[in-house]
């Protein structure tokens, strides 16, 4: 699958199937014809049927929400509007950094891409070595080992008076765990740390994989995004260890 391909669900003789899909063509009531193309790297469906009208085009806003689901906004360009797709204030902490971590331009994209849509959120990333990264999962989970990634919702996803749209919290990466998986792995360590962020952000958010059908849901959403952003499906050949 390419980074301009979706993974689409349609209903044929009555059965589910899975389909790779890079376009979508749409014939209206009136005979005309709305072509849609997929953008993987914007996650943003494009009409490509001119507008009959002197104004903006509309574009159909795509993003995946679940396993199967998917949430599609119709959007109109208008340059007095103030709304937005929702804001990010984002920090990074380098604690460490070490040849081929992430600069915080490309922590951004990914945590903006793992984000809900039109949710408003305050996160801090923190790159750690494995010292510190042991003794943060020793102090809050009784680990005493350094892991991957570790997500602090701080407000445990319970709404702060006056803030109930806005999301508050921290992850955690630690350098050179994240070094060692994707060597083990065989993965790029761009596209592990990339997995990484999409994977703490989500748990901020409240998903989790302690029971299989949460895992199942988690999953599929991560490699969704992932794709989105033109990385490889993380799960493509066995379950990543060590992802909490």
């Amino acid at each position: 699958m390419n980074e301009n391909t979706w993974q689409c669900f349609a209903v044929v003789d009555g059965e589910q199937r899975e389909i790779e899909a890079d376009s979508l063509r749409l014939v209206l009531g009136d005979g005309s014809v709305v072509e849609i193309e997929f953008d993987g790297l914007s996650q943003r469906l494009h009409l490509q049927t001119p507008s009959p009208f002197d104004e903006p085009p509309a574009r159909l806003l795509l993003r995946p929400t679940s396993a199967n689901g998917v949430e599609i906004e119709v959007e109109c360009e208008d340059e007095g509007s103030d709304e937005s797709d929702g804001q990010l204030a984002l920090e990074v902490q380098y604690m460490v950094r070490p040849e081929g971590t992430p600069d915080e331009q490309q922590i951004r994209r990914w945590a903006e891409a793992a984000l809900d849509f039109g949710q408003d959120a305050e996160v801090t990333v923190r790159v750690v070595d494995a010292e510190e990264g042991r003794q943060l999962n020793r102090d809050y989970r009784g680990k005493d080992y350094a892991t991957n990634v570790l997500s602090f919702a701080l407000n445990e996803g319970e709404p702060l008076p006056g803030l109930e749209d806005r999301l508050f919290g921290d992850l955690v990466l630690c350098a050179e765990v994240v070094a060692r998986e994707a060597a083990e792995q065989g993965k790029s360590l761009e596209a592990h740390w990339a997995h990484l962020v999409v994977h703490g952000m989500l748990h901020l958010q409240g998903y989790d994989h302690l029971e299989d059908d949460e895992a199942e849901t988690m999953e599929s959403l991560e490699t969704l995004i992932l794709q989105g952003l033109g990385y490889p499906d993380p799960y493509a050949d066995e379950h990543s260890p060590g992802l909490e």
